[in-house]
């Protein structure tokens, strides 16, 4: 008999202490505002463990939130800003669902410390007086296998990148499958308010912010949080980013955005390629050792050989930083500024522009960027 009661103890005690942090997750969900420990909009919508779901974040959100870089947050060094997210029925970034053309990219795209109306599909929008629809972050094989740009597809799909990130930028049919499966049970979840609600509900209560706000925390108490700056301006990877490419590497970086031509191209689609310098190769001259990046001039060159239709955003945007100190990027951050986005959307409405006057007068009128390769 005493034994039973000291299991019953045992596992009373256990109980009490296990109870506080089985239910403090649900008070983050259930009770706190749902940013209450994040620094971003990122952050707080942004799907975590439930890779089942549609998009990258919860469906129809509409948020208001102070923000600070990713690179900086909580330092003195971090600059505040407030921004406006809303996501679409599918947990993108967009007002609606309408697409006469499709941005397919990076966090870049997503516009990560950007009010809804700085964004480059928002921006853009207004200049070519279509409907832009920002498809990011996502890839071209998440594209390919999503149901509803089958039945509906854009007229033209711009493709963007980060620099950094070009390399990896995954061939056509790459994670095809995992694409598909991801489009099959995004469906199913947004043909019910209530699997929606569960899947986002489900993913809030995983993400744990408490714990993974006090570990940030810790390692900056402790210094075990790096941050690579020059001049009061943060870098995301500093000297490296300015790397050199090999010739093989340029080649088959310049095979797969071929292979996304060729490929929207048997759909009767039009393709463009938007690459955006890394914060390292426009303010290289604030790095150790000064070194000027040739990545993108020589991906670019390749480019040219090879037709495939592409904006230059390295020459303005050098020339703007460089000739006119323009900052085009925030201290605190890796992502370009709301200067940048007006830039690049002047750029690739100028180069979509040149592109339908050279179409009208071409004897083929064949319809495709490939007439005009690169732009300025």
């Amino acid at each position: 008999m005493q034994k039973k009661e000291g299991v019953k103890k045992l596992l009373l005690k256990l109980t009490l202490l296990v109870l506080p942090f089985a239910v403090w997750p649900l008070v983050e969900v259930f009770v706190l505002p749902m940013n209450f420990f994040t620094f971003r909009i990122w952050e707080t919508i942004s799907v975590n463990s439930v890779r089942i779901m549609s998009g990258p974040f919860y469906p129809n959100m509409h948020l208001r939130m102070v923000e600070e870089g990713e690179l900086a947050p909580h330092t003195p060094f971090a600059q505040k800003r407030l921004v406006e997210w809303r996501t679409d029925e599918y947990g993108y970034r967009n007002s609606d669902t309408k697409h006469d053309v499709l941005l397919i990219g990076d966090s870049n795209i997503t516009g990560a410390k950007l009010s809804q109306e700085e964004t480059l599909a928002a921006v853009l929008e207004n200049k070519l007086n279509k409907d832009v629809y920002s498809f990011a972050p996502a890839t071209v094989n998440r594209f390919l296998a999503t149901d509803r740009f089958i039945e509906n597809p854009p007229e033209l799909v711009i493709v963007s990148s980060i620099e950094r990130r070009i390399p990896g930028l995954p061939a056509v049919g790459a994670n095809g499958i995992s694409s598909r499966v991801r489009n099959f049970t995004g469906n199913l979840i947004n043909s019910s308010p209530v699997l929606t609600y569960l899947a986002v509900t489900a993913d809030r209560i995983s993400k744990l912010g408490l714990y993974h706000y006090t570990l940030a925390n810790i390692d900056r108490a402790t210094g075990r949080r790096e941050y690579i700056s020059y001049d009061n301006e943060f870098f995301i990877e500093g000297e490296v980013a300015n790397r050199d490419y090999s010739e093989e590497e340029i080649t088959q970086i310049a095979d797969v955005l071929e292979g996304y031509r060729k490929v929207l191209a048997e759909r009767g689609i039009q393709f463009l390629f938007l690459p955006i310098p890394n914060k390292e190769n426009i303010y290289y001259q604030l790095l150790p050792s000064q070194k000027k990046p040739t990545f993108l001039p020589k991906l670019m060159a390749e480019l040219d050989e090879r037709g495939v239709a592409y904006v230059n955003t390295q020459h303005p945007f050098d020339s703007l930083y460089q000739n006119n100190q323009v900052s085009l990027y925030p201290a605190d951050d890796a992502h370009w500024n709301n200067v940048a986005v007006k830039v690049a959307a002047q750029l690739v409405a100028r180069h979509i522009t040149m592109a339908h006057q050279e179409d009208k007068t071409s004897p083929k009128n064949n319809k495709n960027f490939v007439n005009y390769p690169g732009s300025e």
